[in-house]
């Protein structure tokens, strides 16, 4: 049986019927992952002796008609900066590499106490800070849409999409600060959910920007998306209802988000949007100015909260170890160095009336439309090496996404067609804070009038 080909929720499904085994689907996802990473780039580690036993344990359940959960012993991959009792958590950093935590991070351990399975700990960005997913100390997973050259994977949570587009784990739970779960889902194929932050616990992860910070999964569909939000909230899924698209009103900008796109991803969405509007969708075309805005603001130099969060927390030690961390990353960190406390509280005071003129005027639609990622993925070796070429890519990575954290959004990427070389592209819905149940409908109607 191709365990690999089906959704998370299909396997739960196949445990409740007694259909499959969450031990042999476990041994099978174990398996293929040791034999297609050899170098370890899509996984820092696997967790075998964990994931047998938490399998075992789900096996017996389901046998006794005791499953905790849809997702009961259904594996999954989880980024390298939750914690693990007593495995390894370095988020992605030499420095870290010996850091070992006592406990499971809350998220963790809310899926463990529901039944599902940690197969293993993801490759990363260092610390969580870039969009393209590249870790020359750590191992760079390809990309997994292109046979012939390897690609970037999008980040920061790179293994966590390539475990998963790859068929090496049912779904991933990553984390995302200014993109980092919608860019590896975009350009790996599958879906990202950005939650809004504060929804889901960041309690026992290695943080990059407290403020910014939140968890999200990456999934195959919209509805396996909405059944591990609810597993990471400790919550029982629930059948999700999609939202009839002749009801739907989405916003289409314009502006910075969908300006310089590649031509095969602006012709995918375009082909995608009038697809939404032969299903009865009404599309507003109207300039929202309020991302521009925020995105000036965002890149403004001597203005960055994340900057400012990410080195006051990292600032020492990466000056301890500079011969240790890859240098795009000690670059953007120790730029923090030079910001000031009257600089940051004037971007938080401009953030947050961006905020409400942005709430506002979307106060009438569902959701904004925008691509989730400008660009195609582009290859690994021209940019590992840093420098401009690096940042300019990094910048037009995570440029769209990036907005909805600045604007303390919800959003999801979805699957919406393909460049001219056949690399995913992703098409992403925002909407208001703590509405991503409605946001899921909406996806999940998508979805459907897409394939």
């Amino acid at each position: 049986m191709d365990f690999a080909g089906l959704t998370a929720l299909e396997l739960g499904r196949r445990f409740e019927s007694g259909d499959a085994d969450p031990r042999a689907v476990t041994e099978d996802f174990l398996a293929r992952a040791a034999a297609a990473d050899l170098a370890h780039r899509i996984y820092v580690r696997l967790l075998g002796p964990r994931a047998r036993a938490e399998a075992d344990a789900a096996t017996a359940r389901a046998k006794s008609g005791l499953r905790r959960h849809a997702l009961d012993g259904v594996p999954l991959s989880w980024k390298d900066l939750f914690d693990t009792a007593g495995e390894a958590t370095a988020a992605g950093s030499l420095p870290l590499k010996n850091r070992l935590p006592e406990r499971d991070a809350e998220a963790l351990a809310r899926a463990t106490r529901a039944g599902a399975v940690c197969l293993g700990k993801t490759t990363m960005t260092e610390l969580a800070f870039s969009g393209l997913g590249i870790n020359p100390n750590f191992g760079t997973p390809a990309n997994a849409h292109d046979e012939h050259v390897e690609r970037v994977p999008g980040g920061s949570s790179a293994g966590a999409g390539v475990s998963v587009a790859r068929g090496l784990a049912a779904a991933a739970i990553g984390t995302d600060t200014g993109g980092s779960v919608r860019i590896p889902a975009a350009w790996n194929g599958l879906v990202g959910l950005k939650t809004t932050a504060g929804r889901l616990p960041l309690t026992g992860s290695v943080s990059l920007s407290p403020t910014f910070d939140t968890v999200g999964p990456l999934a195959k569909t919209v509805e396996d998306a909405a059944a591990l939000l609810a597993l990471l909230e400790g919550k029982q899924a629930h059948a999700l209802q999609p939202f009839d698209l002749s009801r739907a009103v989405f916003w289409l900008p314009g502006g910075i988000a969908w300006s310089e796109l590649d031509e095969g991803v602006a012709t995918a969405l375009e082909a995608a949007i009038r697809r939404l509007v032969h299903a009865g969708a009404k599309i507003v075309e109207h300039k929202l100015p309020e991302l521009d805005e925020i995105d000036a603001l965002a890149w403004a130099p001597g203005s960055s909260r994340l900057v400012a969060e990410a080195h006051a927390q990292w600032g020492e030690m990466l000056a301890a170890n500079k011969e240790d961390i890859y240098p795009p990353v000690y670059d953007r960190v120790m730029a923090g160095a030079a910001l000031t406390a009257s600089g940051i509280v004037a971007a938080d005071l401009k953030r947050a009336e961006i905020r409400a003129r942005y709430l506002a005027a979307t106060a009438g639609v569902d959701a904004v439309l925008q691509p989730a990622v400008a660009i195609s993925p582009p290859p690994i070796a021209a940019l590992e090496a840093g420098g401009e070429p690096y940042f300019r890519a990094n910048r037009m990575a995570l440029r769209n996404a990036t907005i909805g954290n600045q604007l303390g959004l919800c959003a999801i990427t979805l699957p919406a067609g393909y460049d001219k070389l056949g690399l995913p592209v992703g098409l992403m819905l925002q909407s208001h804070p703590f509405t991503e149940e409605r946001l899921l409908g909406l996806a999940l109607a998508i979805e459907r009038s897409l394939h």
